[in-house]
């Protein structure tokens, strides 16, 4: 009787899907994201940002716009997502 565990064909495709999760936590290593930081570490991200020199203003101003926008409708709770988008906004 065949369990289905240890056959050639599993082996071949457990080390595909292996594969495919070491690529996709590696493209994910590399993205910009503000998931997982806790509210005050979002609020300190900005105030860093807003003294800081060495970014330009024409850079720095729209950046800032979009975090404070998306960490007051996160406040709010419920489908923040979808009222970003409303306005306009792509995510």
């Amino acid at each position: 009787m065949a369990t289905g565990r240890n056959t050639k064909r599993n082996k071949k495709y457990a080390g595909a899907f292996e594969m495919g999760l070491k690529v996709e936590k590696e493209q994910n290593s590399d993205t910009m994201c503000l998931n997982g930081l806790t509210e005050t570490q979002i609020s300190q991200l900005i105030q860093s940002m807003e003294v800081n020199p060495t970014i330009e203003a024409h850079i720095k101003e729209p950046t800032l716009q979009w975090v404070r926008l998306q960490l007051e409708e996160q406040k709010q709770g419920g489908a923040w997502k979808r009222r970003i988008r409303e306005a306009g906004h792509v995510i």
